[in-house]
């Protein structure tokens, strides 16, 4: 992560600029600007951004260690029902034997032919392949490298992976999802924030993702520990929401060619690089209505809040400043997905994305970005809501579920840590991280009145 600096205008990353403003750009940024992204766009239409070329094998570079049992040997099971085989119009799969903190999933990749130089040479493009989480198999699924500047790592090194199991034709779904990411933590020194993270976020009333562990293989070869996270899709919004055909965008930033990257907003600039990702195409008549009543002003607010839930935002901000995220909508307009929600009469609601790089005590939670939390930190009635929801957090984390979970986590991946050949944090670095996520949950919000909030 780069250097940073802070002013009274706005976040000030080190060569980057203040805050975007209404009427003005702000937002393109230079080769070394900006930190981990999600699922964003290239200028040439691919899923993620570009990365360098690696090796040619997906064995090659591969630490020492015992490998997996393998998907092509007999002993998984065809996936089905006993998947959790869900899809659309039944209601959410009962998914808790995948995401809990009661084992580490293995989960197991055989690559089809020359699909390792694929990924090594064309990184975010999906490849054949057959994968196998704990036990049961799904054929012909695609798998691609997933990770921008911060956490992209050239394939076969311990790549960040996103695994669609419908991609290349296939019907079986695990547990009613038809994708899951898995995260290789190179950002993540505690390894437990991600966790971390959307737990505050469920805590404030944002709905959020859910996260696991698994050890990955990778045509037998043992790639590490990774989080197994769920994705923003169809199921997500089942689950979450009473309405779930309402639009779902992508916000991450927008990579071009040379390096450069343009942040994706709420303006006329950057609104054409927001990515549908589940709903209707409608040439993004929602989004640029929000952008229209931005170029408002401040003074008048009423016309944002009928299309973004004002109350909902100020939550997702608060939760934002308690988790310390400074690469994120609210502080650097990044790293965020915008659902428009039938049920609130179309409002916007602003859910998390990669928060592998949170629980900073270097940022600063009063200098908003994002131009909706600009808009939330000039409104009176926004701004109040936001103070409620963190004094609400300050006071429930310490003694929270969630503190138990980040021990129960600790314990839990604690000999997968040790079997890891790629890990690039020590065993102290990530016991003290670990340490600091836990006592976050009590000192954070001293911190926060410390600022004024």
């Amino acid at each position: 992560m780069r250097s940073s600096k802070w002013t009274g205008c706005a976040l000030l990353w080190a060569g980057v600029g203040c805050a975007p403003t209404i009427g003005g750009t702000g937002l393109e940024k230079g080769p070394t600007g900006g930190e981990e992204g999600g699922e964003g766009g290239t200028a040439d239409g691919v899923a993620d951004d570009a990365g360098d070329d690696a090796g040619d094998d997906a064995a090659d570079g591969a630490s020492d260690g015992g490998a997996g049992d393998g998907a092509a040997d007999g002993g998984a099971d065809d996936a089905g029902d006993d998947a959790g085989d869900g899809g659309d119009g039944g209601g959410p799969v009962d998914d808790s034997a995948l995401f809990n903190l009661d084992v580490v999933h293995q989960v197991e990749i055989t690559l089809s032919e020359g699909a390792g130089r694929q990924l090594s040479a064309d990184p975010y493009n999906y490849v054949q392949a057959d994968v196998v989480v704990d036990g049961l198999r799904f054929g012909e699924v695609g798998v691609r490298v997933k990770g921008r500047l911060g956490s992209y790592r050239e394939f076969p090194q311990k790549s960040a992976l996103k695994v669609d199991l419908l991609e290349f034709g296939g019907e079986a779904r695990l547990f009613g999802h038809e994708k899951f990411n898995l995260n290789n933590m190179v950002q993540d020194c505690a390894k437990t924030k991600e966790l971390a993270a959307y737990g505050l976020h469920r805590m404030s009333g944002t709905p959020a993702v859910r996260v696991a562990y698994a050890e990955v293989f990778v045509d037998g070869v043992p790639f590490g520990l990774y989080t197994l996270v769920e994705d923003y899709d169809d199921e997500f919004l089942q689950r979450n929401f009473v309405e779930d055909e309402g639009n779902l965008y992508d916000g991450d930033y927008y990579l071009w060619p040379d390096g450069h990257y343009t942040l994706v907003d709420f303006q006329r600039d950057s609104q054409r690089y927001f990515e549908l990702d589940e709903g209707t195409e409608v040439g993004l008549n929602d989004v640029e209505a929000v952008s229209r009543a931005i170029e408002g002003g401040w003074a008048g607010l009423d016309p944002l809040w009928e299309l973004i839930d004002r109350d909902q935002h100020a939550a997702f901000v608060a939760a934002t400043a308690f988790t310390g995220q400074a690469d994120s909508y609210a502080f650097y307009s990044n790293n965020y997905r915008v659902y428009f929600d039938p049920a609130r009469g179309g409002r916007g609601v602003f859910l998390p994305w990669d928060p592998d790089w949170a629980f900073d005590h270097g940022m600063s939670p009063v200098s908003p970005y994002g131009l909706v939390t600009q808009a939330c930190f000039a409104d009176p009635a926004c701004f109040a809501e936001l103070q409620s929801v963190l004094a609400e957090l300050s006071a429930a984390a310490p003694d929270s579920a969630l503190a138990d979970e980040l021990r129960q986590a600790r314990a839990l991946i604690a000999p997968a840590l040790a079997r890891d050949g790629r890990l690039e944090h020590g065993p102290e670095q990530i016991a003290a991280c670990q340490d600091d996520v836990e006592a976050w949950l009590s000192t954070r919000g001293d911190e926060l009145r410390a600022w004024g909030l």
